[in-house]
């Protein structure tokens, strides 16, 4: 056996020797040096392979390489971060290649706190958007140019209203009470509104994933960074642009509720045809015919969207600008609703001392006008019948006396005003000097200034606002805060591609709010028309008689706080040969809010990366042509959601002039007893951030000669003395008021991310590109009380029904997830229309507090993706992107209120009221009401075509159409299956914000198309 081996061998190694591709004789070397085109630096690594074969080499670390090769062969070669080249080696003996560097690609620049990275030296878990990648529509909010573009930063837009910002949650919840939103970086300047941003105003966004990438902002960066950099002038002949899109909404989907016609069939039906005979719920005009009114068609209208941007931009090598002015009025599709923003914003660069020093201004300021609708007034048009006019014959509008659900939503909605008003202002100076070389100091600061303002006033003369008796209210508040930041860093190169940056720095905010309000009842009802309030209303509210209707003694408000945070920061990155990178960063935070023992907090982290593909084991391949490993640790605080002087003990009036309980004492001068003041807030020496654990692993490939690019990643966030108001004994010595704000709780979040997209077709008049982006992840309490603080239960998602008391549908539990529905299971209805409920023993019950409650999924989507797809033909262009949301489930709590047969006469009903029993007329939770919350939505679309231009005057000009939500694939049964998510704490720090609730006051969403032209001249 062993002979026929070596014979074996023998043959196979002469049927080499002979083949011609192996033929020694036709074999000579050559050498060569590859170097950057850029610098002429030597690029060691870099890749050597002999196309259409897997024979290959690397450079060393001279840029050297030596390579035995044949007759007429071509050599391919590439290096990470610069375009591939093809050399034919001919007759020579010796090449030298300069490689040119790639944009587009690894060596793309991506923003991290306090400065820059190449993208192929990255450790931490970033996710770079351009302005090209933005989302085509109607997108007022910068949040909504980036829904469904970032593996893991879920973008919620739960209605239509123009005045609702998105929520934003990233790599899932973290925080009760602490705060869950992102901390937004808009030039340097940390928390800046988001929604002051006009988004064609902005460059690019880096998304801070992890904690090793957002731990340099330490105790503010639980919930991850969004950074956004804003366009900048260049050097060169000024530039005039010109954006302009103008649009139209209108509601995506109704609700099937029954006209005039087939509602008084469905009473008919249901109660007898007697039930007609009511003049107050079924009237007739003077011709005796009875009425059919579309209540969502009266309330709601075409919303109709302008926006106008100019922007001039210029500048030479030593002082570039740009300046721009936005203009933005977007109508609801409720009437009486409208958002209305103006931006100007000046960005201008200077250079100076032989370009050492380098100084950036920016100045922004926005102006926001909005309209608000009273928040009842879409559940009311849907409540209201159909059988009812508009208004009575005397112009009056149409009310049913004695009815506490019928209200006319027309009457609500003309009687009752909201505007609100904001100025925001923020100005910035950036300048670093160059001290000697590789050592910059720089020095950061920027103020902010905000000014708000709230009008609300009640009709008296309207039934639904009765109660108010005409109240009026004005509400001022500013919130200022000044940002200083100092730092140092030193960059060294040692060898052809080793670097070492260290920077240093200190940081202080300073924050001051403070603000008035002041109310009044007008109780005058011949003061009629709701128009003449912002006259005679709240903006003259001292001629009115207050607690002569109504005693209170909170008719004039006013407040002040203030808080500081101080930190001390330090990072270092080490780069060896374009294949090892070490990140390592340092925050020492200290914050007025906390107690006296934990005013300061430490936030460490460390990361590594590993190019694989510049290693020799893995270089030359055709397939692979570029692999990094990335492996990241850290820690952050949170504590965005505290507001000042948590930790102190406070005194004030814990009640009201009504309130038995409050404190009182004797005015000898009045002769009456008035509001004392008594201790309002435990003290907490103990108060500290709540600390989030990260660990994230994450893969960097391309494939294809880069034509497919993608990243895989996976984390586990692990949040620690999670903060919550618990319930505390009252013993006149530690505790004098029954609730306190600790650290204990613990909530984790385990997922995988995905993105991974290219180049499908790339020709010389059609390129199609095409991008995955998607995630999973599972959320877990693990912990909600201690030896010294009990949660005891903690329940939220309110179910509400007529006749029903406090009933939710979730309640937090140590060792379930956020959002997690516990609820009976149904078992039908009994003879008198009663739901029954499964019991433990399996039987059946109509009492609710007797059911057996099970885990029925959560209002969490346990994954979400979305396709995103551009073409290019000549000189046409379109762009789509489909977003899914997967394996959430929902409470249809609006249907179940909508479908009560025996309580038809109550209000108006959806169309297949017919399906339930005629007697069914108390609504009961249950697993009856629970949908899939899954779906598929075309979130946006655009078809544009660029001009040709051949003059001078106009560089660039395109024209095109676009829209949002065209439709939506889910089998769920209500509006829109996009609701809030929240999940954080209300003001009262106790109670959970509704996630996956479906309730009749949802703003409707909407369908938009769009029609724009953008010039450049």
């Amino acid at each position: 056996m062993l002979k026929f081996y070596h014979i074996f061998k023998s043959m196979l190694c002469l049927l080499i020797l002979l083949s011609p591709g192996w033929t020694l004789a036709q074999e000579r070397t050559i050498t060569g040096k590859v170097t950057s085109a850029d610098d002429n630096m030597q690029l060691p690594g870099a890749n050597i392979l002999v196309k259409g074969s897997s024979s290959g080499t690397v450079t060393d670390a001279e840029g050297h390489f030596s390579l035995a090769v044949g007759e007429n062969t071509t050599l391919v070669i590439s290096f990470v971060g610069y375009v591939s080249q093809e050399v034919a080696v001919g007759n020579q003996t010796s090449i030298n290649v300069s490689l040119v560097p790639d944009a587009t690609s690894l060596a793309e620049v991506i923003v991290v706190g306090y400065g820059t990275v190449q993208k192929k030296d990255l450790t931490g878990s970033v996710t770079n958007l351009s302005q090209k990648d933005f989302n085509a529509g109607i997108n007022p909010n910068p949040l909504q140019a980036i829904q469904g573009k970032v593996a893991g930063l879920n973008i919620t837009q739960p209605s239509g209203d123009p005045n609702q910002a998105p929520t934003v949650r990233l790599r899932g919840y973290t925080s009760l009470a602490g705060g869950s939103d992102p901390l937004y970086v808009v030039d340097g300047v940390i928390g800046v509104p988001i929604n002051s941003i006009s988004p064609s105003d902005i460059d690019k966004i880096d998304v801070l994933k992890d904690a090793s990438a957002s731990a340099i902002y330490g105790s503010r960066a639980a919930n991850g960074v969004i950074m956004i950099t804003t366009k900048r002038g260049k050097d060169g002949k000024p530039t005039i642009s010109f954006n302009n899109y103008i649009g139209m909404e209108n509601i995506s989907k109704r609700l099937d509720l029954m006209n005039a016609d087939e509602y008084r069939a469905e009473v008919t039906r249901i109660k007898g045809a007697a039930s007609l005979s009511d003049g107050l719920k079924f009237p007739t005009d003077a011709n005796g015919n009875g009425y059919n009114t579309d209540w969502m068609k009266q309330i709601t209208r075409t919303g109709y969207t302008n926006n106008h941007e100019l922007a001039v931009a210029g500048g030479t090598s030593q002082l570039s600008y740009r300046g721009s002015l936005n203009y933005m009025k977007r109508e609801g599709i409720v009437k009486n609703t409208d958002f209305e923003r103006i931006t100007g914003r000046i960005n201008v660069d200077q250079k100076a001392l032989n370009d050492k020093l380098q100084i950036q201004y920016n100045l922004n300021v926005t102006r926001i006008n909005s309209n608000l609708t009273y928040s009842d007034v879409i559940n009311r048009a849907i409540l209201f019948l159909p059988t009812l006019p508009v208004q009575n014959a005397d112009g009056s509008y149409y009310e049913v006396p004695g009815s506490f659900d019928l209200y006319n939503p027309v009457a609500m909605q003309k009687n009752y005003k909201n505007p609100n008003y904001s100025t925001l202002l923020v100005g910035a100076i950036n300048a670093k000097y160059e001290v000697v070389k590789g050592l910059t100091l720089g020095v950061n600061g920027a103020l902010q200034s905000e000014q708000a303002r709230n009008a609300e006033a009640y009709n008296v003369n309207t039934k639904a606002f009765l109660g108010m008796l005409g109240q009026v209210s004005q509400n001022y508040a500013q919130a200022n805060n000044k940002l200083m930041e100092l730092t140092a860093q030193y960059k060294m190169n040692f060898g052809a591609s080793n670097n070492l940056t260290v920077l240093g720095g200190y940081s202080y905010q300073g924050f001051v709010n403070d603000g008035f309000g002041a109310s009044n009842n007008i109780g005058d009802a011949s003061l009629a028309d709701i128009d003449h309030y912002n006259l005679y209303g709240y903006n003259n509210m001292g001629m009115y008689p207050g607690t002569l209707i109504r005693p209170q003694n909170n008719y004039v408000s006013s407040y002040k706080n203030t808080s500081a945070i101080i930190a001390f920061f330090g990072r270092a990155t080490l780069n060896l040969s374009d294949k090892y990178n070490i990140t390592a960063t340092v925050r020492r935070d200290g914050s007025t809010k906390f107690g006296a023992n934990n005013k300061w907090g430490t936030f460490p982290s460390l990361a590594a990366g590993w190019t694989l593909s510049n290693e020799g084991f893995l270089s030359g391949g055709t397939t692979l042509n570029y692999l990094k490993l990335r492996v990241g640790w850290g820690q952050t605080g949170n504590a965005e959601g505290i507001g000042p002087y948590r930790s102190l003990l406070l005194y004030g009036n814990p009640g009201n002039a009504t309130d038995t309980q409050a404190p009182v004492y004797y005015d000898p001068i009045s002769k009456q007893f008035l509001p004392g003041v008594d201790i309002t807030q435990n003290a907490n020496p103990n108060l500290k951030w709540e600390v989030l654990s990260q660990t994230n692993i994450g893969l960097d490939f391309e494939l294809f000669d880069g034509k497919v690019t993608g990243t895989l990643e996976v984390y586990d966030k692990r949040t620690k003395d999670m903060l919550y108001n618990y319930t505390v004994p009252l013993d006149g010595k530690n505790y004098f008021v029954n609730t306190q704000l600790a650290n204990v709780g613990e909530m984790s979040n385990k997922g995988i991310e995905l993105s991974m997209g290219g180049d499908v077709i790339s020709g010389d008049n059609f390129r199609w590109n095409t991008r995955v982006v998607g995630s999973v992840f599972k959320n877990v309490v693990e912990k909600l009380s201690s030896d010294n603080y009990k949660s005891g239960q903690i329940v939220y998602n309110a179910f509400n029904g007529r006749g029903l008391g406090l009933i939710t549908a979730s309640q937090l539990r140590e060792g379930h997830p956020m959002g997690e529905f516990y609820i009976p299971h149904f078992r039908g209805y009994d003879e008198n229309g009663l739901i029954q409920y499964e019991t433990e023993d399996g039987g059946v019950t109509t009492d609710y507090a007797s059911a057996k409650k099970f885990e029925k999924g959560s209002g969490i989507p346990k994954a979400t993706a979305s396709w995103i797809n551009s073409f290019t033909y000549k000189h046409f262009d379109f762009s789509f992107q489909l977003r899914g949301v997967f394996g959430n489930k929902i409470i249809n709590n609006m249907r179940s209120n909508l479908t009560l047969s025996g309580s038809i006469l109550e209000n108006n009903m959806l169309r297949d009221i017919n399906q339930y029993p005629a007697n069914y007329s108390i609504p009961g939770l249950s697993d009856q009401w629970l949908e899939s919350g899954s779906f598929v939505r075309l979130d946006n679309w655009q078809f544009g075509y660029n001009i040709p231009v051949g003059g001078s005057t106009i560089k660039n000009a395109r024209v095109y159409v676009a829209g949002n939500n065209l439709f939506v694939i889910t089998a769920y049964k209500g509006i829109d299956p996009e609701l809030e998510v929240k999940g954080d704490l209300g003001g009262n720090y106790i109670t959970p914000n509704s996630i996956g609730m479906d309730y009749s006051n949802v703003y409707p969403k909407t369908r938009s198309f769009q029609l724009g032209v953008n010039l450049t001249f």
